[in-house]
């Protein structure tokens, strides 16, 4: 072997050792919304946080939002790479298709798999006529598309969300009572090889410092949107 071409590999090898997943610092304890949230985001162009291999001066947040019967769920993407700041909005959209009942009884994981695929592909529209002996199939999808905004914007709005206490956020708060189909916030930090996460909901009232701090995180990532994509509690 040339030494040139030992040359490259070394290069190669040194890139690559580089890049790391991450070492999960604090995350809520199991069960939690990370777990849909980590198969909603690898199964899009976002990846999920944590498994992703990234270099020391990686910089991401991910604010989801929401998590309703009735509100949905979305995220406010900010991103540092390679030195260029970027941002993004994710939402999940439902998507469903109508099949006979009787096939969906029988029908084997492929088959199920192929009609969760074919209602990824009609996301957005809504089956209104359910026919007598049918079936609906329904699956959620994460849309994500980029932020065209200033950098200035994107890096005003990482330093509010590092005023209001993002790297001070507890993985939750603990709760004296259950709370009914609360909005949620859930928080994804990532800086360099270091995760952190927080699933905290939304009180009109703050009981603890958190919950208010999560509340002015999700205020300053909001500022890269415009009011009417904004998910309101």
């Amino acid at each position: 072997m040339t030494q040139s071409l030992l040359s490259v590999l070394a290069l190669v090898l040194v890139s690559h050792a580089g890049l790391a997943q991450a070492r999960v610092v604090s995350a809520p304890p199991e069960p939690s919304l990370l777990n849909i949230i980590g198969q909603w985001s690898r199964a899009s162009i976002l990846g999920d946080l944590r498994e992703l291999g990234t270099g020391s001066d990686y910089r991401e947040l991910r604010v989801w939002s929401g998590f309703t019967l009735t509100s949905g769920a979305q995220a406010v993407i900010l991103r540092r790479a390679n030195g260029l700041w970027s941002a993004f909005l994710a939402r999940i959209m439902r998507c469903e298709i109508q099949i006979p009942r009787v096939v969906g009884e029988t029908a084997s994981r492929a088959t199920m798999q192929h009609y969760n695929e074919q209602a990824r592909r009609q996301c957005g529209t809504r089956v209104e006529d359910v026919g007598p002996g049918a079936q609906i199939i329904t699956t959620d999808s994460l849309f994500v598309a980029p932020l065209t905004v200033p950098e200035s914007t994107i890096v005003g709005a990482w330093t509010a969300a590092e005023r209001a206490g993002v790297l001070q956020l507890p993985p939750r708060v603990e709760r004296d009572r259950a709370m009914d189909d609360p909005f949620m916030y859930v928080v994804e930090l990532r800086i360099g090889r270091d995760y952190r996460a927080s699933t905290i909901e939304h009180l009109a009232q703050p009981e603890a410092s958190a919950d208010q701090q999560v509340k002015d995180i999700y205020a300053a990532v909001n500022r890269v949107l415009k009011d009417d994509q904004i998910l309101k509690p």
